[in-house]
């Protein structure tokens, strides 16, 4: 830009101010003949500076400053003042915008911060409202989730597939050792047998029971479901006493809860006796506790057992039949009811598989 039009540019910024100022003055000395109307050395000077930053936003910084020095531009005290105002009330107006936005952010942070704390693994979906950031953070959250939920299901179909596919050459395995002459070697080689079978029809099972962690939460009559499950043990031979009553619905998957109880139940009564159900409701949660009179579990083991294939060592050495699914599924399963799973040693002897749910709020 030649310096000739910067110069009309700078001419016509200061008119402008000029001319306003002008009519302001002439309305004054109509209404006030006797004041005057010479604007001072500061209106001179402020006017001065904000051409000069008119003239750099129009023109680019490369504009000379010595272009406007020559030019005075009137700017009464009035008008002064609601320009700073302006100025004022629009840096007001954008800090509230921008601590609005900041706090709204900060929420919708929190909110799913609180959800992952909460729920872990076993989260719900996560609701992809609030600001542009936050609806981008919990749509990914949400596809990794789904992603993962896919791969998942897919080990799971593996690994009963091919423990499903086991079971026929331990038939045939059990079939030629039926013909071995030496009856100590073949008594070995079935009790060998026995364990395979076992440790596939648990693979099995894991494989079945993990799928149905996809089951979705609904209300269900515990009491109702606990006196079901209660007459079928006794039906088969084994009575368990029920200690308390729920007395109110529970958040849980009915097939994942009946699954779960019959799991603690019948490690009680396979290393234990004197196997008890204890039901009792807090403020937001209901705890259904398994307790036996056996020999319990050793306080380092204690989270151990809860992995998959790994079994107490007091079963180990005593040569209780077992896989060391069992407790891995149990937990898998209440955690995926949002609940959770504990065990404890008794004071008396024996030990407390303390299952709990979350309750439905009235």
């Amino acid at each position: 830009m030649t310096k000739k039009s910067r110069a009309s540019i700078s001419s016509f910024i200061c008119s402008y101010f000029g001319s306003f100022h002008r009519a302001r003055a002439s309305v004054a000395f109509a209404g006030a003949p006797s004041k005057s109307t010479q604007p001072d050395r500061r209106s001179h000077g402020l006017a001065l500076t904000a051409a000069r930053a008119l003239a750099v936003a129009t023109l680019g910084q490369n504009v000379h400053a010595a272009t406007l020095s020559p030019l005075a531009c009137p700017l009464d005290d009035s008008l002064r003042w609601v320009l700073c105002v302006s100025v004022l009330v629009g840096l007001m107006l954008l800090a509230v915008v921008l601590w609005l936005e900041a706090m709204d952010h900060r929420a919708g942070a929190a909110r799913l911060a609180r959800t992952l704390e909460q729920h872990g693994a076993g989260m719900p979906e996560l609701a992809e409202s609030g600001p542009r950031a936050i609806v981008r953070l919990a749509r990914a959250i949400n596809n990794v989730r789904r992603r993962q939920a896919e791969r998942d299901v897919a080990h799971l179909d593996v690994q009963a597939a091919y423990a499903h596919d086991l079971r026929t050459p331990l038939t045939r395995m059990g079939l030629r050792c039926e013909m071995l002459e030496d009856a100590s070697l073949r008594e070995a080689m079935e009790r060998d047998l026995a364990q395979m079978r076992e440790l596939v029809e648990a693979s099995v099972a894991s494989a079945r029971l993990q799928r149905s962690v996809a089951e979705p939460l609904q209300r269900v009559d515990a009491d109702g479901l606990l006196g079901s499950l209660m007459r079928d043990y006794r039906e088969a031979g084994r009575a368990i006493a029920v200690d308390g009553r729920i007395g109110q619905p529970v958040m849980a998957c009915p097939l994942a809860l009946r699954r779960v109880l019959a799991n603690l139940i019948d490690n009680a009564l396979r290393y234990g006796s004197d196997v008890r159900v204890s039901a009792r409701v807090d403020a937001t949660s209901l705890v259904l506790a398994v307790v036996d009179s056996g020999p319990g579990i050793r306080p380092a083991q204690m989270e151990a057992v809860f992995a998959p294939w790994v079994r107490a060592e007091q079963a180990s050495v005593e040569g209780k039949a077992g896989s060391g699914l069992g407790l891995a599924i149990a937990r898998r399963l209440a955690r995926s009811m949002q609940g959770d799973l504990q065990l404890q040693n008794r004071r008396c002897g024996g030990l407390e598989a303390r299952l709990t749910l979350p309750l439905v709020v009235a």
